[in-house]
């Protein structure tokens, strides 16, 4: 009966207007009848396909369209399986025959032979891989254990992969952003931030492209680390491949890999590698693209697949094991494959290598994939996921709040508050029996948790026209009750029409459109530069889909303490008071200048050059509506110098080329340029 069930559904599927064919079924050996994973089940000329699981089971979603093509069904050292998918009935039970590996012509193979096949496969990559722009669409999947082997979490996705040609960009890594995915938490919250760190996973289809970025084994400037030699040939979609072993040479301190690499003997392309990490190896910190980090162990499966006359990455598995006996795997599968030159992704939507891969938590639902082809799920995570399930709804069923709650509405069920209660509670239960009623109520939790508030940094290099013009100064201070002379300079003082100047500051925005800005500035010069403003400001994004460029308007006050050094006084008078400070040093300076108060606006253009690194460029036209003239007295030649500002009073005289002299040193509305970094 359940067969027949299936047979009616595909019928529909086959008949109705629908977007998706959704074949299943098992890939067998055909003389021991023992299921066949990681074999791949797809449309070769159209670029789609999936891969089986260790129990040889799959499931395939065809695109409607492609109804009239071939399945095909391949896996190194098999027959490749054809078969027009309108025949098809699913469930449907592949076999495949194994193809008898090859010895003859091996004898005579010496290492430098084998080593002139990988110099030829190395230099044919412009001619078998694509020499131009790509964009595929793959599954990711990666998975965390303790060291008793306990699943901690797991995290999936579809994944836009961007690739850049094999020919003209080698090693360059690409792009990579997220169509679709999520995160699934297997410990509790509180110990999950422990384990939550991993970063650049979600590049695996860049990293682990073994072509693209040359690794050691088939990079010709690593041949003396290495010994080569033949294992077999054997057959991938029914053409020759050779087996070519390697492993480090003894006393060599590269070769840190050892494995094999298949290579197709017609064309040389290379279309797969086993290969792992020696102990060697690991001492070796930091190995990017491969690994980061102390591990174990590091093991590594590559594919490719071809597509008409080129091949392109196909899929890839890596598993780490940590010290503790701790496993990380990592796996990406390309379930689809556009051969045309494609555009890069839109800025905005790319991760980074040091992005979280998700931020979604919640219940593992098996429908949440709808029409995109997976990797399938090996049997101990599929296992701890259904555990996981199972705890959860125990935990909602059980929880003590929510019985007590249930109870009291139960016992007062005649009371208006309580049935209002008794229904909230129904729906709160509803929710949570609902799945996805569950992840809207967790991220219900996390916004009110994450509010709206966030913090940016900045720091900048720049100019401040101030505009001094020349001038004789005389500047002296007297005692306040016989007008003793204390100190006392005479000197000219230079143009000077601009400071240089370093500003650093935050916003903290209260809208994802509006900020306030506070910051300080300071000079280099021999001159006293104090600024600190703050203001209110807007801000707004002129792309789209584009590497952000933006626009931000400030308006508001800022507070500057300017004063030019006029000379270096001697102090023979000893101890004396200024603003109620102490001075004592036998050198002195004696600046004039004054404290400002402006309003100010700045227009500000800044280029975002990753999500947390921009560079901007600032213009501030600031308008004084207040001043202070001061005489700024600076110790020096002491341990802990002491500096004061005094407003003018009757124990301050300052002339101005012989005259008296209270007024400003700078001109009306000065304006100040800057450059620099925006940290977010």
């Amino acid at each position: 009966m359940r067969y027949l069930s299936v047979l009616v559904f595909t019928f529909l599927s086959l008949s109705a207007f629908t977007q998706h064919i959704v074949i299943s079924g098992k890939v067998i050996d055909q003389e021991s009848n023992k299921p066949i994973g990681y074999a791949h089940v797809g449309i070769p000329e159209r670029g789609i396909g999936t891969t089986t699981a260790m129990d040889g089971s799959f499931t395939f979603k065809v695109p409607e369209k492609y109804v009239n093509s071939k399945l095909m069904t391949s896996y190194i050292g098999y027959q490749t399986f054809e078969k027009p998918i309108r025949n098809i009935q699913s469930p449907i039970t592949i076999k495949i025959k194994k193809i008898a590996t090859d010895l003859m012509e091996i004898v005579v193979m010496d290492e430098t032979r084998i080593e002139d096949i990988i110099r030829k496969a190395v230099r044919r990559i412009p001619q078998n891989y694509p020499d131009h722009k790509t964009t595929v669409m793959g599954f990711y999947r990666e998975s965390r254990t303790d060291e008793n082997k306990k699943y901690l979490y797991m995290a999936e996705g579809v994944l836009n992969i961007h690739k850049y040609g094999y020919a003209s960009q080698k090693g360059k890594e690409g792009q990579t952003s997220l169509v679709q995915g999520r995160q699934v938490r297997l410990i509790p919250e509180e110990e999950f931030s422990e384990y939550s760190t991993f970063t650049s996973g979600h590049l695996a289809g860049h990293r682990f492209d073994i072509v693209k970025n040359i690794e050691d084994f088939i990079n010709e400037d690593y041949f003396d680390s290495y010994r080569y030699y033949i294992e077999g040939i054997t057959y991938q979609n029914n053409q020759p491949v050779y087996i070519i072993g390697f492993e480090g040479e003894e006393g060599m301190k590269d070769g840190r890999m050892k494995g094999n690499v298949y290579i197709d003997t017609l064309s040389y392309a290379i279309v797969r590698s086993e290969f792992h990490i020696t102990e060697k190896g690991l001492k070796k910190w930091n190995d990017y693209p491969l690994y980061a980090g102390g591990w174990d162990a590091n093991r590594y499966v590559v594919n490719y697949r071809k597509m008409g006359d080129k091949w392109y990455f196909g899929d890839a598995l890596r598993e780490g094991v940590y010290r503790d006996g701790g496993i990380y795997s990592n796996e990406i599968l390309i379930t689809e494959i556009n051969g045309k030159k494609a555009r890069s992704l839109p800025y905005q939507e790319r991760l980074d290598r040091g992005s979280r891969f998700l931020d979604l938590t919640g219940e593992y639902d098996e429908n949440f994939w709808r029409d995109y082809n997976t990797a399938p799920m090996s049997e101990s995570l599929r296992n701890s996921l259904q555990q996981e399930k199972n705890n959860r709804k125990a935990n909602q069923i059980f929880d003590p709040v929510f019985m007590e709650e249930l109870q009291r509405v139960q016992d007062s069920i005649d009371n208006e508050k309580a049935r209002i209660a008794a229904e909230r509670i129904a729906k709160q239960a509803q929710e949570f029996d609902n799945p996805k009623g569950l992840e809207r109520w967790e991220k219900r939790q996390r916004r009110q948790k994450d509010g709206k508030w966030r913090f940016q940094g900045y720091i900048g290099l720049g100019t401040h026209i101030l505009n001094a013009h020349p001038q004789n100064m005389e500047l002296s201070y007297f005692t306040k009750d016989d007008a003793q002379e204390i100190i006392a300079v005479d000197n000219s003082v230079d143009n000077r029409r601009f400071e240089i100047v370093t500003n650093f500051g935050g916003d903290l925005f209260f809208h994802k459109n509006f900020f306030f800005r506070f910051g300080w500035a300071g000079d280099f010069w021999n001159s006293i530069y104090q600024s600190a403003n703050q203001g209110f400001g807007f801000h707004l994004n002129l792309t789209k889909k584009r590497r952000p460029f933006f626009i931000r308007g400030v308006v508001g006050h800022s507070r500057l303490n300017y004063a030019r050094k006029i000379g270096q006084a001697t102090n023979d008078f000893g101890k004396f008071k200024a603003n109620k400070k102490k001075f004592k040093a036998d050198k002195i300076n004696m600046y004039y200048g004054e404290r400002t108060h402006f309003v100010e606006g700045t227009f500000e253009m800044a280029v975002e050059l990753n999500r947390n690194l921009e560079i901007f460029a600032r213009g501030t036209y600031q308008h004084p509506f207040a001043r202070q003239a001061r005489l700024y007295l600076w110790e020096r030649k002491e341990l802990f110098r002491k500096k004061r500002h005094v407003p003018l009073n009757d124990q301050i005289e300052v002339l101005q080329n012989g005259r008296s002299f209270k007024g400003k040193i700078i001109d009306e509305n000065p304006m100040s340029f800057s450059v620099g970094i925006i940290v977010k």
